[in-house]
């Protein structure tokens, strides 16, 4: 009984001329086939693998180029709060003006120097 089972099991597969699909290898692809430019499974998967990979590398690398360009962008952002005392989103600090950088240059200089002990003696003599 099991032998009869086994070979029930087993007939359709020596019923099939291949035990594969058909145009399975380069061997499955005729030259007319080749030359209209359908290709066999085996080059199909190997192109569509490449391209995953590729795919895989160049998001990875749009990552990280992403993630340091943030980080410029935070040294830049505490540079500007910390230092300068800017932040482009405090409406106190970022209002319209009219003010040129040679203008708070200028103030900035004559503040700087009029609180130098000499220049104070002189105006209070």
């Amino acid at each position: 009984m099991r032998k009869l089972a086994i070979v029930l099991c087993l007939l359709p597969l020596g019923a099939c001329s291949t035990f594969g699909w058909e145009g399975q290898g380069s061997g499955g692809v005729t030259t007319e086939q080749r030359n209209r430019g359908i290709k066999d499974v085996a080059s199909l998967s190997s192109e569509y693998n490449s391209q995953q990979f590729f795919r895989g590398v160049r998001r990875r690398s749009d990552g990280r180029n992403n993630a340091f360009g943030r980080d410029l962008m935070s040294v830049t952002d505490f540079i500007d709060r910390h230092i300068w005392n800017y932040n482009a989103n405090d409406p106190y600090i970022n209002f319209p003006s009219d003010t040129t950088k040679l203008e708070h240059v200028g103030r900035f200089g004559l503040n700087t120097v009029s609180a130098l002990p000499l220049v104070d003696e002189v105006t209070n003599r």
